[in-house]
């Protein structure tokens, strides 16, 4: 009766398929949630402000150290291999609720004298959890990492290895996953990670890994749909893990579309980071809070509607069109032609800017105002809020700066009362002096984001084709953990370690080592972008021209 069970609702390609999506969305958000716990931690001065920076770094680094050893060892039985991941990444995440935070860390903007809008800031208490917490917190954003590898190398692999015509269709689902729903976990769990109540995201997420770990573990190593690979494709081979990382590191084409997915990786996925920061610079819009003129909830959700769409048009495009889906030279050389319109789309996002007008206090860096310094504010714990002043029309980077000691809420439009750096009304409102002048840029930017990852999506898509086309069968686990762990050392250290260094040097004003407000200046990280996507394109390019490491049936487009 239950191999019945399974034989009919579970162990099927599409059940896996479904599966596989699942389990790496809720990877992705469980990690970023982990990243938002460390941040809380950073917030009460207990860590750096860059902490989720460094682990980062450090999950990356072992990434590339154990990347390709990994996804070789777990060549034989992927299924399993990608439910033992997924088990341990669980496990370690549900020893974090083992230590608990002793207070709530509200992140809620200040007025002058310490008093959040809406409650008052509890007394300093000291946590006796934090170093065992903060330890499993970084273990389970390392195994997460880990996780991720193995759900493209051994969960992608298992669907291509079954249905190879619908590789594209396959690696385009979790591309689109992890650039439309999974950049928006962060938003998602900000308000729930600083709660009394955040174990409550954190226990889900965990036990819906463990889940998909269970599940995982009750496919076969092959079902009956599995295409037997002709062993004339693989030639007289030693598997063993040297010579087939030999192999892959010979393989010229496989080595330069890696690089190329780096740049392209590096271009994206690091710069998204500073997406944040780049609009409070160029816009002087608040982004870490929702003010309702200029949310961002919609065009998030636009952007997953857009991104799917996009990237759906090339796997389907690409699908079923030949035994393999769509050659290797194919995929870099259609990859290399979308990489150059990622670049275009770069090149405007630092293009598009507004005259910001004056701030209190800002000029090559900033400082507090004169007028306000004796109000103590806490900025590290909730950036920047920026207010207007009614009667000089001089913005002020939050309330608490502006010296205001009082607010009144008209129905979601905040007026701020008593504000000492005013002059004669004292009152100050919420938002920039110049958030209508830069309503428009700030539009076009939203739509240029998106538009520029839905592209990067389809190339992205395309260059992961090339790379599982570019190898052996038998080599094709093992490449893709090799080439992912090449991307983890150049985009998430290298570029990373690129980035905070732009960071740095544009910084107006930073504290606890995170940096609160940015000068104008910070587009050079989108022209550092639009940069590494041109280079990313000419890799691609390079790459189709260049042979596999077999032989493949010749096709059109």
């Amino acid at each position: 009766m239950v191999r019945y069970f399974l034989d009919i609702f579970v162990q099927r390609l599409k059940v896996f398929d479904l599966f596989l999506q699942g389990a790496f969305l809720i990877v992705i958000i469980l990690q970023s949630n982990v990243y938002l716990l460390l941040k809380r931690d950073a917030r009460e001065g207990y860590h750096s402000g860059l902490i989720s920076d460094y682990v980062m770094i450090g999950s990356a680094s072992m990434e590339f150290l154990l990347g390709a050893g990994i996804a070789w060892w777990g060549r034989g039985r992927r299924q399993l291999a990608l439910a033992f991941w997924l088990a341990v990444t669980s496990l370690a995440g549900l020893l974090v609720l083992a230590f608990p935070y002793v207070k709530t860390n509200p992140v809620e903007v200040e007025l002058c004298g310490g008093q959040p809008i809406g409650r008052i800031l509890a007394s300093p208490t000291v946590d006796d959890n934090l170093t065992l917490r903060t330890t499993f917190l970084i273990i389970t954003a390392m195994l997460s990492s880990i996780t991720k590898l193995s759900v493209w190398a051994h969960g992608l692999t298992y669907l291509d290895d079954h249905d190879p015509p619908n590789g594209p269709y396959f690696y385009g689902i979790l591309i689109s996953i992890r650039l439309s729903l999974g950049l928006s976990a962060t938003s998602w769990l900000a308000a729930s990670s600083a709660s009394d109540d955040w174990w409550e995201a954190h226990l889900s997420l965990c036990m819906l890994t463990l889940m998909f770990a269970i599940l995982f573990s009750l496919f076969p190593t092959k079902m009956d749909s599995y295409k037997e690979v002709d062993e004339a494709r693989n030639g007289d081979i030693d598997t063993g893990f040297i010579p087939t990382l030999s192999r892959l590191v010979r393989n010229k084409a496989l080595v330069t579309q890696t690089i190329s997915v780096a740049c392209l990786t590096t271009a994206v996925f690091v710069y998204v980071q500073y997406d944040e920061a780049y609009i409070q610079a160029r816009f002087h819009v608040e982004a870490i809070r929702q003010d309702p003129r200029t949310s961002r909830v919609l065009p998030e959700i636009f952007r997953s509607l857009v991104i799917i769409f996009f990237v759906m048009i090339f796997r389907v495009r690409f699908s079923a069109r030949r035994p393999d889906g769509v050659k290797s030279n194919t995929a870099s050389r259609v990859a290399g032609v979308v990489a150059v319109f990622v670049a275009i789309f770069f090149v405007s996002l630092a293009a598009t800017g507004c005259d910001t007008g004056t701030m209190d206090g800002l000029e090559t860096t900033y400082e507090q105002p004169a007028c306000s310094r004796s109000c103590w504010c806490n900025s590290e714990r909730y950036g920047f809020s920026p207010v207007c002043s009614l009667d000089t029309g001089v913005t002020s980077f939050s309330p608490c700066h502006a010296g205001c000691t009082d607010y009144e809420d008209l129905n979601g439009f905040l007026l701020y009362k008593n504000c000492t750096c005013s002059t004669s009304t004292l009152r100050a409102v919420r938002g920039s002096c110049t958030l209508s002048s830069c309503q428009l840029a700030y539009s076009i930017y939203q739509v240029a984001f998106v538009i520029m990852l839905a592209v990067a999506g389809a190339c992205f898509l395309m260059q992961g084709m090339a790379v599982l086309r570019s190898v052996r069968p038998a080599d094709k686990v093992t490449a893709v953990g090799a080439s992912l762990a090449t991307v983890a050392l150049l985009s998430f250290v290298i570029g990373q370690l690129i980035y905070m260094l732009i960071s740095h040097q544009t910084c107006a004003y930073s504290s606890n080592g995170a940096c609160l407000l940015h000068a104008p200046t910070l587009w050079i990280a989108c022209a550092t972008s639009a940069g590494l996507t041109v280079m990313a394109a000419i890799a691609s390019l390079v790459a189709s021209r260049m042979p596999t490491d077999i032989i493949e049936p010749t096709t059109s487009l």
